[in-house]
């Protein structure tokens, strides 16, 4: 695949587990491709600035987290959503990082595990936290941030909700870290379904999964499908 967006740059800063926060049982996601799978989402919508991106299945927030670092100037609302509510404790974390006082929280707490061990790794991670202060502080306006928990594979989970996204992007579950909770046969389709309620005409999703999940488009339009190593991905803009 192409890169069209995103530069072969480096992003240790956004490491999972230097900076952003990191539990057993949670996954990653490469940065350079969360970048570039934004790019491509974004070039998709007519509006550029003011976006609001969610993730149903934000597990930790990791994905979120690092395209909100790397796009704070066009995101105006970040909102992840999960079922395990572990998950939805440490995205909550990793979005804080978003903000100065979140950021200002990790350096303390990292100074004070430097002081403590005297370990290279912090003093690293210091650093780090360190540069992505000082690139949040180039924005005057930062994302406002919203977690909460639910399944995405029950209707009720965004019936309710008041807010319109025009990015959803997800790393849905797949693998042996982290596999779909509940005994739905077609849950990637189930979720395309339960997301209307929260999708506007122009908005688009992008899911990203392994090659063997298939995905029906009956109330989307495919725009594009990408595969890249074990995953691939697709674009959608839903047809209302």
């Amino acid at each position: 695949m192409e890169y069209k967006y995103c530069e072969n740059k480096n992003f240790e800063d956004l490491a999972c587990g230097k900076v952003i926060y990191y539990k057993s049982g949670m996954t990653n996601f490469p940065v350079r491709l969360a970048q570039e799978i934004y790019g491509r989402c974004v070039s998709y919508l007519q509006k550029k600035h003011n976006i609001c991106i969610y993730d149903p299945c934000c597990g930790g927030g990791y994905l979120l987290t690092v395209v909100g670092f790397l796009n704070m100037g066009s995101i105006n609302k970040i909102i992840g959503s999960d079922i395990n509510e572990q998950a939805v404790d440490l995205a909550w974390q990793n979005l804080s990082l978003l903000s100065e006082e979140g950021l200002e929280k990790r350096i303390r707490q990292l100074n004070s595990y430097y002081a403590q061990f005297g370990k290279q790794s912090h003093k690293e991670a210091i650093d780090s936290a360190i540069r992505l202060m000082n690139r949040i502080k180039e924005y005057d306006r930062k994302p406002t941030i919203s977690v909460f928990k639910g399944d995405i594979l029950t209707k009720e989970t965004l019936a309710a909700q008041d807010f319109k996204a025009d990015i959803v992007i997800s790393d849905v579950p797949y693998g042996n870290l982290v596999s779909w909770q509940g005994d739905e046969q077609d849950p990637i389709n189930i979720l395309l379904e339960n997301l209307m309620p929260i999708l506007k005409p122009g908005s688009v999703v992008a899911i990203c999964s392994d090659k063997r999940q298939k995905i029906k488009v009956e109330n989307y339009k495919r725009l594009e499908r990408q595969r890249i190593g074990k995953r691939k991905f697709e674009i959608l803009t839903p047809l209302i």
